[in-house]
């Protein structure tokens, strides 16, 4: 792999985390804030579903881009049949989205087949970082951001885990969710030695961010309690006077447990009706009374940007 080309993998134990808005939200403000060049910044959807896809482009643009084969499955299947000419930058659908030019690698349609072959190899997760390595990518894009299905099926995290260098856990501040994460976290540490690391080392490879969080809830207290920023508490709560608060108390427990295992941003984003609409800009660009929600969302990007880079300013 390219020691300049970072990448970066967006996974999570539940779906419906806002994993895949996360994943758009960071290549547009990548773009936006001129840190990397649209036309080195390559994002790769590997969830059979097609989520991010879908997301960005229309039905007719992804229909399009399947009669071209310019997806991830056929550049596998081109790749196995030695069309080794070909670059990975054959295979990707430029798209715009709210303003900002996005190069996109759609999954195709028959990506479990594939990701069933590559598991009967013995060596899934080696195959796949090689037809990345091998179609160029590492060298002809500058960052790449993985957007991986939920750990329903462990085989995508897996690939994408092999593929990047630095991987973030989305999560909803629920105990259900953190307990999943850590079921999910102790899974994926052995493959640690596979990449001739520590477990220590290999676990700081992982940035744990919590998105999704409600104002004004138990939950919010407890990310408070935290020390975590982004939400507002519940009206009248004073922790000194709510000390016996079972589901509060297990939740923060729960988070403190991950956060012994990787570190976290300290960046909660709210649930938030323009982040489920991918209105980036308009946060950005809001009043005073959106000044909070800017920073919040300014500063968990930086963290995870930090994260990817190899960089310490992660709060």
């Amino acid at each position: 792999m390219s020691s300049t080309c970072k990448v970066v993998s967006f996974v999570s134990a539940s779906g419906g985390v806002g994993k895949t808005t996360l994943a758009i939200f960071l290549a547009k403000w990548l773009v936006e804030k001129r840190l990397v060049s649209p036309l080195k910044l390559l994002i790769l959807d590997l969830d059979p579903t097609a989520g991010l896809s879908l997301s960005l482009m229309d039905e007719d643009k992804y229909d399009d881009s399947l009669t071209k084969g310019s997806t991830l499955v056929n550049l596998y299947r081109d790749y196995n049949k030695g069309l080794i000419t070909r670059k990975i930058s054959d295979y990707v659908t430029p798209v715009k989205h709210g303003g900002v030019e996005l190069n996109i690698l759609p999954p195709g349609e028959d990506l479990e087949q594939i990701v069933e072959e590559l598991w009967n190899t013995g060596r899934p997760g080696p195959e796949f970082r090689e037809l990345l390595e091998k179609s160029g990518a590492y060298n002809l894009y500058d960052f790449i951001i993985i957007d991986s299905a939920p750990f329903f099926d462990v085989r995508y995290t897996v690939l994408s885990i092999y593929a990047a260098t630095r991987y973030v856990v989305v999560l909803r501040p629920s105990i259900v969710d953190s307990r999943r994460t850590a079921r999910m976290l102790r899974r994926l540490m052995k493959y640690a030695k596979d990449f001739g690391l520590s477990t220590p080392d290999y676990m700081a490879r992982f940035l744990g961010v919590i998105n999704l969080a409600k104002s004004g809830t138990i939950e919010a207290d407890a990310l408070l309690n935290l020390n975590f920023v982004g939400v507002k508490p519940a009206r009248g709560y004073n922790p000194l006077k709510h000390p016996s608060d079972e589901r509060r108390k297990n939740l923060e427990k729960s988070i403190e447990g991950l956060r012994k295992v990787i570190n976290f941003s300290n960046y909660v984003l709210p649930l938030n009706a323009d982040i489920s609409r991918l209105e980036f800009k308009e946060i950005i660009k809001g009043g005073k009374s959106d000044d909070d929600l800017k920073n919040t969302t300014e500063n968990l990007l930086k963290d995870i940007w930090s994260h990817a880079t190899c960089q310490k300013s992660i709060t």
